[in-house]
């Protein structure tokens, strides 16, 4: 579509009839005189430009809707060149049926001497799609107060839903991003708990059983005392291979425990809740709602759910004071959700928003990156309660 310069196209106005005076002396002599000195050329210029330069659409429009005037923006949103629409309804070519009434109400309010500002009314294409515009309409009156048309200036809105979409799709990449550091953070912690586990743990135990064979040897000789030092060196290395070996698979447990790959979530969390219990005398327990397969969630979800467990049992441990440890596993619709309580001392509000609470803020922030959340709530004397819950697409697919 080729534009001229000055492309605001306007019909011209109705010709109304009179006599033919152009000839006359007094009508020739103002001409002379407008002629003179007529300022109105240059600034009906810049008038032009200014529509033609501009980012919303211009119209000039009758009261009842007839298109004057219309700009290259009206064109460029429309569809619709200027020679095919002036002299033509705008209400009847760019508006939806169910728009057309509101809009022809408020011409005739503009018409009476309002204003309307940020009136939304749709826009039919060419092609039959539509967008939204804000609409800013008011008269245009001649230098002698009469009426010559109604000046509407429409800009394109951005529907809410492309800019929630617009202002959450930064948010939407710093969270997938750090979804992926936090799978590859978990996929190093296991292959380390993995080495820790194969490499060390099979090394010591070999280390521990060639030291029960030197003993078994040692223990048929004679008794002096060089044998019985050397007897009891090998039963004090034999006790320190088998601290070492514990110190090993607790590590390698904590990096990544190897029964949430092999078992799945719920058994991890019972040797997880034996443990705690043996460390602590704390009692604690592990359910799990009928249906809930825990070998059909996705690793992450496994992983994070273990992860926060954890973090709960340590807060437990260090500040709840409790006898009692519940942790609860139950599917809601496509949620994956573990609860946790105890009867302890109760969160307070102050620890909750303390800044340096960095094991809450981290469950906080592992529920979130997977879509999920997170929130836990105390009473005084009562206990604390936390829930933490994952969408889990996966795993609605496998019920």
């Amino acid at each position: 579509m080729k534009h001229s310069r000055t492309h605001f196209a306007a019909a011209p106005p109705p010709q109304a009839p009179s006599r033919d005076m152009s000839n006359s002396p007094r009508a020739k002599a103002l001409r002379s005189s407008k002629q003179a000195d007529r300022p109105e050329e240059p600034i009906e210029d810049c008038y032009r430009t200014l529509l033609e330069t501009s980012n919303s659409a211009i119209l000039l429009l009758s009261p009842k809707s007839i298109i004057l005037g219309w700009n290259r923006t009206a064109e460029m949103l429309s569809g619709w060149s200027a020679d095919k629409t002036l002299g033509q309804s705008y209400v009847a070519l760019c508006l939806p049926v169910e728009a057309r009434k509101s809009f022809l109400a408020m011409l005739a309010q503009v018409t009476t001497g309002s204003e309307a500002r940020g009136f939304e009314s749709p826009l039919l294409t060419r092609t039959n799609s539509q967008s939204m515009l804000s609409w800013n309409i008011s008269r245009v009156l001649s230098a002698r107060g009469n009426l010559i048309g109604l000046m509407a200036i429409g800009t394109t809105l951005t529907s809410r839903v492309e800019t929630e979409h617009e202002l959450q799709r930064p948010h939407t990449r710093l969270r997938e991003e750090a979804r992926q550091i936090q799978m590859a953070t978990e996929e190093e912690r296991r292959r380390i708990a993995r080495e820790l586990h194969d490499e060390f743990g099979q090394a010591l135990t070999g280390l521990k059983f060639d030291l029960a064979w030197l003993g078994t040897k040692l223990m048929p000789s004679s008794t002096p005392s060089s044998v019985t030092d050397l007897t009891n060196k090998v039963r004090t290395m034999s006790e320190s291979v088998d601290a070492l070996l514990e110190s090993v698979r607790a590590t390698a447990a904590a990096l990544h425990p190897v029964m949430l790959d092999d078992l799945g979530l719920v058994p991890a969390l019972k040797c997880l809740a034996t443990t705690f219990q043996r460390r602590t005398g704390t009692r604690c327990t592990v359910e799990a709602t009928p249906g809930f397969s825990s070998s059909a969630l996705p690793p992450e979800v496994s992983t994070a759910l273990f992860r926060i467990a954890q973090e709960l049992l340590t807060n437990v441990m260090r500040h709840a004071d409790a006898s009692k440890v519940r942790m609860r596993l139950h599917r809601s619709h496509h949620l994956a959700t573990l609860k946790v309580t105890d009867n302890g001392s109760g969160i307070t509000n102050e620890r909750m928003a303390a800044p340096r609470s960095f094991g809450l803020r981290g469950m906080q922030e592992r529920t979130s990156l997977l879509g999920g959340h997170f929130r836990i709530m105390g009473t005084p004397g009562l206990g604390t309660t936390a829930i933490a819950s994952i969408p889990v697409a996966e795993y609605v697919a496998h019920d």
